[in-house]
């Protein structure tokens, strides 16, 4: 305040003495650094204003990071301005609350705001404007601004105001509290913080009031006299803070000097005087408290430690919440992408060896700056290139940290040649896409989204990483700030190429610079050039190589043996020039000469120095030989460190040396680079690496002659021998005491274990086939502790492990049969167990991972009975026994959904889901991994086409001409669309934002997702010869005059090249480019004007492969380029007649006319496998998002196939180090499908009170009973004339009536009882006559006398001793869901259970005995019931009511509660259920019956569950998991045939078969309804065999 009174009235002052610099303050030291590099002076910047520097009025942001969490407000004072007042110079580098504090670390999460208000009283003009003006002012921007208004982010508010600036805040905040409408804004204020603020006045106020009165110049202003002390606005203030200030945080801060007026505001006004107030002392005059020369000064650094401290409280306080749930979701996204995480590790070793000073130069580049600011001029990738040890990491780490340390928002990567983590394409996607999570909320929060919802991610797969986390997740976030992708070592990738394609495709309007280092390969410039790529290209000169050399050898000069510092000079001089510019010779040279003890030593190392780096190692393997103690030591670490799949730990490979010769290394961290000659080293992971590549290479080198040369299949196969050593060893025997428990026993084990349990296949993969050791090894391994094995990759939650073992497994069978016999018993062993891993991969992969141990006891019973782990662990004692079915062999078909009287005519499948269309205009779809259905949409007629977006959030489906668009998200329909003419094709773009169509009228329409209004339309048409078609041509809404006139018969999209394919009748196929609409060219098959038409096209997904398939009708198949037409590949006549290809495009399906699917790899169109059916052709084949699994629909099904090739071909990766020349092709893979006998095929079934016997109801009509203890039948009971399919069978204990209906409504009702000989005898029919409407239900009194029959229009009740109708009543106002039963305690009495309540009726009157209201069940249902399930306890006790809601949303509403049967009589009006279990009752699938008290059910898991319905523990309500049922056995929900016998064995129709489990409720888990295990009870043996008897005798 004062500094404008003393302008005015003092001569200027003189100049300010600069303050002591510390180096001691916390967090700014780094702000030193930057201003070393960072000019005050912006590049391209001009003069600026008076009215720019003194800065504008009102709430501006200064600066906004990506999660803003708090947020600071400057305020300043009398006569200043919202930058004037900050700033110590008009230069905007000094402008700190912008330029300092945003790249503060610890101001990371903070947006800063300036606020400016005129308070400029030299102005000539008179002003009525007051402090609670200005507060009001301050309140209304904050209140109104969107930055800091955003709902459910409340952010903490920190004021800061100087001089009259704090008395404005405190009126700000008053104001806030006064008012409601502002409350929930005063509620954020957290802390003030006080610089020189007059709070009881100022003297140099009254002073300036009264110079403002005698000057003719000036008029008054009355925020001046609010000022002077003790006024009435001052008093106010301070009476009303006193009493609301109560929970903000105050910080006043004092000045110290004087200025020519004395101290401006004294010590006592500038101290608030409240309860725990912080007051601090700043070393500077009024003016600058609020003014700093740079980060360095003592009263900057004083000032922002305090506001440290402040943020470092609010985050422990008020987002210690917040920041839990961010770790938490950032743990589960680590899970979810296998591990990824931020690789600090790897930049911390390198920056640690970086030397102060050196890499400077790329920051001086112009190249690097523009690519850095992001000009629109520059590239946005820019290409590091530097040959072998010219320190590209170390410059890649110094780019980095530049980056990090100027608050860029950067992820980034270190690729590694060796390590499976650190080498591929997908482990850089994962680690950057985590650590773009840990950038941002709203990413963090969609792909924890995806993680909660259970999406499939194939975390092996890059383009499918690429599209599910990145095309549809974090491209569509809209960023504020630009993103830094840092990627080093870009040559050592492994599959390097598949980046260039991805790199591609980033969306332009997405802020993103992409740095990449790597060796000057031809194959990455050819890969840039390919694509496309603009790029910015810098090499590393020698010059700067050079440069950064000398730094690092003048920071270690200090060890070389020399004397003078002139002999120092020159000896530097030296090494830097031999160096050539390659760090690696440098370093170890310089190591040679630290050991050099003399002048002569000295000389005979430079003077032996060699150029190359061959006769460095080869002298360092002299060394080590003249240490005969430590030759095998150092053998043994070379070799690990050189051939393991991984970089080993210290401590893994201190017990892999142990292993492999026998000794035990103590202090290899500190040794291991002393005993090989400083050839490896000890990272600060922990890990062993080569010190360099070349190492690597030299060591490999053919031709190597040392003793320390590595043949690598010799190792590799030594190495392989030793891991399964270990993995045969006892530590991994399994211990066979937890059958009562599904719980896996987490044992400490080796250090060693980690590794040998995940990488030994790849050792084994690589081993000679000329060395029987590893396969003597494998096959004993597989013959003892593989369950083990597999236990414990499942309990890391990972499975991919087992399928690359099983591919290993493969590759090293077919090498090794060139030189050994595929023939014996050993080897076909061996076979099948890798053939076995795939198919329990495939199959039981999701219950593996939820209960890990389930392999041991759960898994090997209900694999096939001629699989090898069914064979070889099968007589287990007491495990899951599974009867009933003839399946011996693996079968690939996991289920088969069937659409009764109606058609599959099309599906689509993306995203975790997919969708099938049927003729009767309904859209259904399902979860990918479980096949249920969860969502149901009425198109309203047939619907022929279906598109999914590749994000899953919407679906399009086409009938003939109409179009409906849904998101799923909502499950609401979006619009309709009707197009001009019969639709051929339709499909969403790369990006979802546009469906394109195309019609018979050769009309391509491009439709907006969001409102389905029209983009564009162009039109196609064929094309002659003699039509002139020049390179910018393109087509108009008129067709070319010599167009060929025959409408089009098919197209084909292709989002991925972007292009359409149009096929005519005898007519080549034309291609039509989608960016611009232009021709591309034709297909030609021969060169015949007339051409056989072709009835399917299929594009390869994969644009490194860059085919197009078509099929012919004479059932060939052909592949061409698409851009040159040129022909690739010809499968001779197949009957193809539908084509799908694999995400990856590695795989072709087709399907001919007999239902036979075949499987070709695309590329050379080789048989790969076949699936014989004796089932109707196939409309569609179409595979999932991972490609592990396709689709087909054919006829009234649509089913769901998981072949293990696929798994296998999926998990195939790239490894230069396999020679998969040498694998042998093979026949391809022939499943034969058993065939369903529909008229068999089971459609009831009900258990015998005996728990011996299943009576079944077969489609033909017939009664079968089968025998619980083999699953088979052994008896016709008889059949129903009509020979139509049993719909429902009841059975009577007491009378052992069994009454049957099939679904024309035909009723039947005998006697049946069992003789002498355990066969049953049927009597005639006691009722049998036709409904004349569908009957829902039909119920036996207990005493058998009476039958009821509840149809939709009557229920009737029978006379059993009659056979007549005794009565019924007849139903005129529509019924919801119902249920009739038995009355528990009333043998005369039936109880009706609808969705809202109960009824009482008489069983012989069929009158109604409760009131006309019924008796309620309270509190009402939440949703409109559809299905009403009522299972009864044996005792009597509860009665469990399962009400289910219409599939008319994403997830189908469901409650499951629990009602005492005690409480119910004619009297009751209403009833409060007991306890509910809602939160299970969405994961039902099926509801078994009741077992003793426990309630059965199949969860969509497909876990069997049990709920104790008598013995209720409401305090702690908990579910039992007893054992899993394969989704390839199950039916859908709705469809399942399933019932619990009295001996406690589940049994399941299967087609027509009958799968019963026997001793599966022995395995117990009690898991909380959150779905997390509780402490589980471990039963002794004795007490399961006691309670639980279902085994068969």
């Amino acid at each position: 305040m004062g500094k404008e009174l003393e302008k005015a009235i003092l001569p200027p002052l003189s100049p300010l003495p600069t303050t002591k610099r510390s180096k001691s303050s916390i967090g700014t030291g780094f702000l030193e650094n930057r201003l070393s590099s960072f000019s005050l002076t912006r590049r391209g910047t001009g003069p600026e204003s008076s009215e720019d520097i003194r800065g504008p009025l009102g709430l501006n942001l200064l600066h906004e990071p990506s999660e803003p969490l708090i947020d600071f407000i400057f305020v300043h004072g009398l006569r200043g301005g919202s930058r004037k007042t900050w700033s110590l110079t008009d230069n905007i580098g000094h402008y700190w609350p912008k330029e300092w504090l945003p790249v503060d670390p610890k101001f990371k999460n903070v947006r800063v705001h300036s606020f400016g208000y005129n308070s400029d009283w030299g102005e000539k003009a008179g002003s009525i404007l007051t402090i609670h003006d200005f507060g009001q002012a301050l309140l209304g921007d904050m209140f109104t601004s969107p930055h800091m208004n955003t709902v459910g982010h409340e952010t903490p508010l920190v004021m800061v105001g100087h001089s009259m600036g704090g008395v404005v805040i405190k009126k700000a905040f008053l104001l806030a509290k006064q008012d409601p409408q502002y409350h929930s804004l005063a509620r954020r204020f957290h802390s003030m913080f006080f610089l020189a603020t007059p709070h009881r006045g100022a003297d140099s106020a009254q002073l300036l009031r009264n110079m403002i009165k005698l000057s003719v110049l000036h008029s008054e202003k009355a925020y001046v006299a609010d000022l002077i002390p003790n006024s009435g606005a001052i008093q106010v203030i301070n009476d009303e803070f006193r009493h609301a200030y109560q929970g903000v945080h105050l910080w006043s801060f004092f000045e110290t000097l004087f200025t020519s007026l004395g101290l401006i505001v004294e010590k006592d006004s500038a101290i608030i005087g409240l309860p725990g107030e912080r007051i601090q002392l700043m070393n500077a005059d009024h003016r600058h408290v609020c003014k700093f020369n740079d980060p360095a000064d003592n009263n900057y650094r004083t000032l922002r430690n305090a506001f440290a401290s402040t943020i470092e409280t609010i985050e422990t306080t008020q987002l210690s919440a917040r920041k839990e749930e961010e770790r938490s979701q950032m743990r589960r996204l680590s899970q979810y992408l296998s591990g990824a995480d931020k690789p600090e590790t790897d930049l911390v070793a390198i920056l640690e060896k970086r030397v102060p000073g050196s890499c400077q130069w790329i920051n001086a580049k112009l190249s690097f700056q523009d690519w850095e600011d992001g000009f629109d001029d520059a590239p946005k990738c820019y290409w590091l290139r530097g040959e072998p040890a010219t320190g590209k990491s170390t410059i890649v780490a110094h780019i980095i940290d530049y980056l990090e340390q100027r608050s860029r928002e950067c992820s980034f990567f270190f690729f590694k040649h060796g390590d499976a983590t650190r080498s591929t394409v997908a482990s850089m996607l994962l680690s950057i896409a985590w650590q773009m999570a840990s950038l941002h909320t709203t990413i963090r929060e969609a792909l924890t989204k995806l993680y909660l919802d259970d999406e499939i991610l194939d975390r092996c797969d890059e383009r499918s990483i690429w599209q599910k986390l990145f095309m549809a997740h974090i491209f569509d976030v809209k960023l504020k700030h630009t993103q830094y992708w840092i990627i080093d070592a870009l040559d050592e990738c492994s599959n390097q190429s598949v980046w260039f394609p991805l790199l591609a495709k980033i969306p332009a309007q997405f802020p993103l610079r992409i740095l990449m280092s790597s060796r000057p390969y031809v194959t990455l410039e050819r890969l840039f050039t390919q694509e496309r790529i603009c790029t910015t290209v810098e090499d590393i000169e020698r010059e700067n190589s050079m440069s950064d050399i000398r730094i690092f050898l003048e920071a270690r000069s200090h060890y070389l043996p020399v004397q003078t510092e002139t002999a120092r000079c020159d000896l530097i001089n030296q090494i830097l020039e031999k160096s050539n510019g390659n760090f690696l010779w440098t370093s170890l040279t310089l190591r040679e000469l630290e050991t050099a003890n003399s002048e002569e030593q000295i000389l005979e190392v430079l003077e032996t120095v060699p150029e190359g780096m061959d006769d460095v190692y080869d002298r360092i393997l002299s060394r080590i030989m003249a240490t005969p103690r430590n030759i095998e030591l150092a053998k043994a670490i070379l070799r690990w460190v050189v051939c393991a799949a991984r970089p080993l730990l210290v401590e893994e490979l201190k017990e892999a040396i142990k292993l492999d010769i026998r000794e035990t290394p103590h202090n290899l961290e500190k040794d291991a680079g002393t005993i090989c000659g400083h050839m490896v080293y000890v990272d600060n992971k922990q890990r062993v690496q080569v010190a360099h590549q070349t190492v690597r290479a030299y060591l490999v080198r053919d031709g190597l002659s040392s003793d320390f040369a590595i043949d690598r299949p010799q190792t590799h196969s030594r190495l392989a021998e030793v891991c399964l050593k270990y993995l045969c060893g006892d530590e991994m025997k399994a211990p066979r005491h937890r059958r009562g428990s599904t719980t896996s026993r987490i044992l400490k084990r080796s250090a060693f274990s980690t590794y040998a349990l995940m990488q030994f296949s790849e050792h084994v993969a690589r081993a000679s086939s000329a060395i029987d050791a590893p396969f003597i090894a494998l096959h004993s391994f597989l013959r003892g502790n593989v369950l083990s094995w597999m236990e414990i990759i499942a309990v890391a939650q990972k499975l991919s492990p087992l399928t690359q073992t099983a591919k290993n497994i493969k590759i090293y069978l077919k090498r090794r049969a060139k030189y050994r016999s595929p023939l014996g018993q050993e080897v076909s062993h061996v076979s099948a167990w890798a053939s076995d891993i795939i198919h329990i991969v495939a199959r039981f992969g999701k219950p593996l991972l939820m209960h890990p141990s389930s392999i041991q006891f759960l898994i090997p019973s209900v694999c096939p009975s001629e699989s090898i782990i069914h064979k070889t662990f099968k007589d287990y004692p007491r495990s899951l026994n599974l009867v009933g079915l003839s399946q011996k062999e693996w079968n690939d078909q996991l289920t088969c959904i069937i659409y009764p009287r109606t058609q599959a005519y099309c599906m689509a499948s993306c995203a975790n889901r997919f969708a099938v269309g049927i003729s009767d205009g309904s859209v259904r779809v399902y979860h990918e991994t479980t096949c249920q259905e969860i969502l149901q949409l009425i198109h309203g007629e047939g619907v022929r086409f279906l598109a999914l977006s590749r994000s899953g959030t919407h679906l399009a489906a086409a009938g003939r001409k109409k179009i409906k668009m849904w998101d799923l998200v909502t499950s609401k329909i979006l619009w309709t669309f009707t197009a001009p003419d019969i639709l051929l094709a339709i499909e969403f773009d790369s990006n979802g934002t546009f469906l394109m169509i195309t019609t018979r009228t050769e009309f391509m329409i491009s439709l907006q997702v969001a409102d389905g209004e029209e983009a564009d339309r162009v039109q196609f048409s064929d094309i002659f010869e003699d039509d002139q078609i020049n390179e910018d041509h393109k087509q108009r809404p008129s067709k070319l005059a010599s167009s060929y006139r025959r409408p089009p018969n098919l197209t084909v999209f292709s989002t991925e090249l972007n292009l359409l394919a149009v096929g005519y009748r005898a007519r080549p196929v034309t291609f039509w480019d989608l960016n611009d609409c232009t021709y591309v060219g034709q297909l030609w098959r021969t060169s015949d004007e007339f051409q056989l038409p072709v009835i399917a096209l299929a594009f390869n997904s994969n644009v490194d492969i860059n085919l197009v398939a078509a099929a012919y009708q004479d059932g060939s198949i052909l592949t061409f380029d698409p851009w040159t037409q040129q022909r690739c590949g010809d499968t001779g006549p197949v009957g193809a007649l539908t084509l799908g290809v694999s995400p990856d495009g590695t795989v072709l399906a087709t399907a001919d006319f007999a239902g036979t699917i075949t499987l070709f790899d695309f590329e050379t169109l080789r048989q790969l496998y076949k699936i014989t059916s004796l089932e109707q052709s196939v409309r569609r084949v179409m595979f999932n998002s991972s490609g592990l699994r396709f689709y087909d629909v054919r006829g009234d099904r649509c089913s769901v196939w998981e072949p293990a090739i696929l798994v296998r071909r999926n998990n195939v990766g790239d490894d230069s180090s396999l020679d998969f020349s040498e694998e042998i092709p093979s026949a391809p893979e022939i499943a034969a499908n058993r065939t369903l006998d529909e008229q068999l095929a089971l459609t009831a079934l009900v258990a015998h009170h005996d728990g011996d016997t299943i009576i079944c109801g077969r489609e033909n009509g017939n009664v079968t009973a089968y025998s619980s203890k083999t699953g088979q039948p052994f008896q016709e009971l008889f059949g129903h004339r009509t020979k139509i399919g049993i719909f429902l069978l009841e059975w009577n204990e007491t009378a052992t009536l069994l009454t049957s209906v099939d679904r024309a409504s035909n009723i039947t009702l005998r006697k049946i009882s069992m003789n002498a000989s355990r066969r049953f005898d049927v009597a005639d029919p006691t009722v049998n006559y036709r409904s004349a409407s569908p009957a829902h239900q039909v119920l036996t009194s207990i005493d058998g006398k009476r039958l009821l029959v509840s149809t939709s229009a009557a229920d009737e009740i029978w006379d059993l001793e009659s056979g007549s109708l005794a009565c019924s009543n007849t139903i005129t106002k529509a019924k919801a869901a119902w249920k009739w039963i038995n009355h528990p305690s009333y043998r005369d009495r039936l109880l009706l259970v609808s969705g809202d309540g109960f009824r009482i009726f008489d069983w012989s009157s069929f009158c109604e005995l409760s009131s006309s209201e019924g008796i309620l069940l309270a509190p009402p249902a939440d949703i409109d019931v559809s299905t009403v399930h009522v299972v009864l306890s044996p005792r009597v006790q509860n009665l469990c009511i399962a009400r289910t809601a219409p599939k008319t949303s994403s997830s189908s509403a469901t409650d499951l509660r629990l009602w005492p049967m005690k409480t119910i009589s004619l009297e009751t009006k209403s009833i409060d259920y007991l306890t509910s279990y809602d939160e299970l009752a969405k994961d039902i699938k099926t509801i078994i019956g009741c077992y003793r008290s426990q309630l059965l059910f199949l969860d969509h898991s497909g876990w069997v569950c049990s709920v104790d319905i008598d013995n209720i523990n409401v305090a702690q309500k908990s579910f039992t998991r007893h054992f899993f049922i394969p989704f390839q056995l199950q039916g859908i929900a709705g469809h399942l045939l399933m019932a619990v016998t009295s001996r406690g064995a589940i049994a399941l129709g299967v087609g027509d078969e009958l799968a019963v489990f026997h001793s599966g409720l022995d395995f117990k888990e009690e898991v909380g309804l959150g779905g997390t295990p509780l402490v589980s009870a471990k039963p002794s043996m004795r007490s399961n065999l006691k309670r639980f008897s279902s085994a068969p005798t």
